[in-house]
């Protein structure tokens, strides 16, 4: 049996690197690059989708589902409620509990007030048009740069760089942006759209009203993004007798008397995935590491010559 030689083996190895950086490859990777950057670009961004249902206690078992889209123009978000009957019922025969009263807060009312235009004010600004904005203009970058790495012959740190800018702009600054945008998005309480400050007066009053809280919190990786598990669970101070509350707040009443049927139950689940041509754009480096830009060493390789 014949045997390859190192010369060989060499030759085809050098044969096969040069046609990686032939430039009828190059204008194909770079033809490939735009056309992903420009399809994350004007598609679906991001996928929100929140799945609740009280499974213990008076609104069990009412179901929430919200579903939002968020592209490079719009927000879109949709919200179904299962059973809904029950959780109007519970509404209705529920009294509004808050925390405990403190004296000495009787005189700071006057604090708050004063703060509101500059609240109002901050409240006004947009994330989700600062990420979209962010995200236009990373996705330009990258593009020039790939422009000036196949036609000119720039090192291609540079255009690494611009990728891993546009991999902050969709993967960190646009959920966060979302979510800052959306802060009611998986509060049952409320609708995604809700004012901030209505948000955090019915997050107070139900942190007044729910005593011996059990909470669990887990986070899951699932296919184009990840999934974020909660329960939440209490005795509902508004759903006791006046009589009896104060016996409640210290300690959790017994199993099977009236008082125990305050006991809510929450179990929720919230998942973020990117679209999918934001997940395609994983697939440039490696068109990157099979399609290299030798433009330099090529020019070096024929002065050698």
């Amino acid at each position: 049996m014949s045997r390859t030689s190192p010369l060989m083996r060499e030759g085809a190895l050098s044969r096969i690197g040069s046609l990686r950086r032939h430039p009828a490859v190059a204008w194909a990777r770079a033809t490939l690059v735009v056309l992903i950057a420009l399809n994350a670009a004007v598609s679906v961004w991001l996928i929100a989708e929140f799945e609740g249902q009280y499974t213990e206690g008076p609104p069990s078992p009412a179901r929430f589902h919200v579903l939002a889209g968020v592209d490079d123009e719009y927000t879109m978000i949709d919200v179904s409620i299962e059973n809904s009957t029950r959780l109007l019922v519970y509404q209705l025969i529920r009294d509004d509990v808050g925390p405990e009263e403190d004296s000495s807060d009787d005189g700071g009312g006057d604090d708050t007030s004063s703060d509101a235009p500059a609240a109002s004010e901050e409240e006004s600004v947009n994330r989700l048009d600062r990420a979209r904005t962010w995200i236009q203009v990373t996705v330009g970058l990258l593009i020039l740069l790939e422009v000036l790495v196949t036609f000119v012959g720039i090192s291609g740190w540079f255009r690494s760089a611009g990728f891993l800018a546009v991999l902050l702009a969709f993967l960190v600054m646009l959920p966060l942006a979302f979510i800052g945008d959306n802060p009611n998005f998986a509060n049952p309480g409320s609708t995604p759209n809700s004012a901030p400050e209505e948000a955090e007066q019915t997050e107070s009053d139900e942190q007044g009203a729910f005593v011996h809280e059990e909470t669990d919190f887990g986070v899951g990786l699932r296919l184009g993004g990840f999934e974020v598990s909660m329960m939440y669970a209490g005795y509902d101070l508004g759903l006791v007798e006046e009589d009896n509350r104060s016996s409640v707040r210290e300690a959790p009443p017994e199993p099977g008397t009236k008082d125990a049927a305050s006991y809510v139950k929450f179990d929720s689940t919230l998942s973020l995935r990117f679209g999918p041509s934001v997940v395609l754009l994983l697939v440039l480096p490696v068109l990157w590491l099979l399609a290299p830009s030798g433009r330099k060493r090529d020019a070096a390789l024929d002065e050698s010559e």
